[in-house]
């Protein structure tokens, strides 16, 4: 079949796969194989990138036959470690460019079978993460006003 002919095919009947619309939001799989989801701005965090060798052994653990998905909108630099990281883990690890994806995932870990995870949040499954990534308060002293100085207040 031309190009033509598969484009005007899809337009009147659609595509060929079961559920198109969230294949597209999880990279490509379904939402009940989903075990850890992790959004575009937490894949780029350092404590992701320092905790992934323990979060990815914690899933192997859990889970057989895991996939590792990665969002193109991750720099090139963040493409290449979680590529890295997810083949000494031993994982298939798949960069998923799709047209008419608007994802909100950077990374998305799945198996081959329905888990059906609740919530796959990473600041869900691994809270200790969430909290050491929070940014330390920086005590500001308050302004006192002029008069407050003039007077001593």
């Amino acid at each position: 079949m031309t190009d033509l002919d598969q484009k005007l095919f899809e337009g009147a009947y659609g595509e060929h796969r079961l559920k198109p619309d969230e294949q597209r939001a999880y990279l490509g799989t379904f939402r009940e194989r989903v075990v850890l989801s992790i959004l575009v701005a937490d894949a780029e965090k350092q404590i992701i990138l320092t905790e992934f060798d323990r979060i990815l052994q914690d899933l192997d653990e859990k889970y057989d036959s895991l996939t590792l998905k990665i969002s193109p909108k991750l720099s090139l630099a963040n493409q290449m470690f979680y590529m890295k990281k997810a083949q000494e883990a031993g994982l298939i690890a798949t960069i998923v460019a799709e047209d008419k994806s608007d994802s909100p995932f950077g990374l998305l870990a799945h198996t081959n079978k329905a888990e059906n995870i609740n919530n796959p949040d990473i600041r869900t499954l691994y809270p200790l993460i969430s909290l050491a990534e929070k940014e330390p308060d920086h005590h500001t002293k308050e302004k006192k006003s002029f008069w407050a100085k003039v007077f001593g207040d």
